[in-house]
């Protein structure tokens, strides 16, 4: 226990705290401050008098302090509850768009092994239309080149599908990106 000499309004008084010299002379200081200041708004006063209203001004000074305290707790508590869900969110959508890109490169992938597989049928039916040919007079079968030309469209068409399999495995990933540079900056907002 601390015990301090302080003066308030003109006695000193012997004051017995738990708290350091320098905070109980301050909450002292800050008490005379008060007690001088209703005085002189209201000389006619009695000392008992301006000591009930310096009371009462402290008093109300504190309760708006704790209504302030609550209040700002209050926002800090919707702030962090704000931030849970945002984050939440965010990294719902983050795992949402990871999700779907690994399904496009998955996609992109299996629809590049289709083209492979086919562009090789192809140059192998390519390498028997040329031996046959060389070996054998000119006859154009219908069947053949419809298969090749129809082998040729899809293989067309494969090579749209993976382009496409691209551009949205790009986009997701700029998406992924985005998603996490918000999701940094809400961190760096709530500290």
């Amino acid at each position: 226990m601390n015990r301090v000499s302080v003066t308030i309004d003109g006695i000193e008084y012997q004051i017995t705290g738990e708290k350091n010299e320098a905070e109980i002379v301050k909450v002292a200081k800050f008490i005379d401050g008060e007690l001088k200041q209703i005085s002189k708004s209201a000389p006619s006063l009695s000392k008992i008098s301006a000591a009930i209203l310096t009371s009462v001004n402290i008093a109300d000074k504190l309760f708006d302090s704790n209504l302030e305290v609550e209040r700002l707790k209050k926002e800090i508590e919707e702030i962090t509850e704000n931030y849970s869900s945002k984050t939440i969110d965010v990294e719902k959508e983050f795992d949402s768009v990871l999700s779907k890109l690994e399904e496009a490169e998955k996609n992109a992938e299996e629809l590049g092994k289709k083209v492979i597989v086919l562009e090789h049928e192809l140059s192998r039916k390519d390498e028997i239309i040329r031996n046959n040919s060389a070996n054998a007079p000119v006859v154009v079968d219908e069947d053949y080149e419809k298969k090749i030309k129809s082998l040729e469209l899809y293989i067309k068409e494969m090579e749209n599908k993976v382009a496409v399999a691209e551009s949205m495995a790009t986009e997701f990933q700029n998406k992924a990106y985005n998603i996490q540079l918000n999701y940094e900056e809400l961190k760096k907002n709530i500290k």
